[in-house]
């Protein structure tokens, strides 16, 4: 009853539902990867792990309210980026290095949207596309559409396009660390990611580039 007690008290505070959002974070970036135990959390964020199901439910619903809130930060740059009266071209350069952007500040996001789309149920993959995967579909979509109807863009396959450059962009983050170092990649660092932003950028953009 004392625990319980404990629990609700805790729940009561302003900052508590954002102490077990940080908490869940960091532990899935410094591991990078989706995975903790409501322990963990709990020992990181020093609250009752009680509280996880009091604010989220259960450990899918912390889940999801972490991608959600990454995931509004990162859809909202793209919009701002959408409106910019700008050529398609340096759109879409914008666009791909604010990906490898956000995933190098969390490295979990990609695995994260696989994790709950691919192995949790429907409910939670019926969440996952609308909040990520549609926006973020629709805002590649305009943005092609716009660079074909300008003449600097080739026809391409908009589905394709949004899992290829997925994939591309969280690729070096979700390479173990053993298979970096053969490419002469010891460590992350600002320089590295810069480094493989530049590539990847290229790379889509000469991909639909009109020649």
């Amino acid at each position: 009853m004392a625990g319980e007690a404990g629990a609700v008290s805790q729940a009561k505070t302003s900052n508590t539902k954002e102490r077990l959002i940080a908490a869940a974070r960091d532990l899935m970036i410094e591991r990078n990867a989706a995975e903790f135990s409501l322990q963990e959390v709990a020992a990181k964020s020093g609250l009752n792990s009680a509280l996880v199901k009091y604010h989220f439910g259960n450990k899918d619903g912390l889940l999801l309210a972490i991608l959600q809130r990454d995931a509004e930060k990162s859809l909202a740059q793209v919009e701002r980026l959408l409106a910019r009266d700008i050529p398609a071209t340096e759109k879409l350069r914008a666009h791909i290095a604010g990906i490898i952007d956000t995933y190098g500040r969390y490295p979990y996001m990609y695995r994260l949207v696989h994790l709950l789309m691919r192995e949790r149920g429907e409910e939670e993959a019926a969440q996952v596309l609308r909040f990520f995967v549609e926006p973020l579909a629709r805002f590649q979509k305009e943005i092609l559409q716009q660079g074909v109807a300008s003449g600097e863009f080739k026809p391409v396959n908009e589905g394709f396009f949004y899992h290829a450059v997925g994939s591309a962009c969280d690729a070096l983050f979700s390479w173990h660390p053993g298979a970096r170092r053969i490419w002469g990649v010891s460590q992350m660092n600002d320089a590295v990611r810069k480094r493989y932003s530049d590539f990847v950028v290229d790379l889509v953009v000469n991909g639909v580039a009109r020649r």
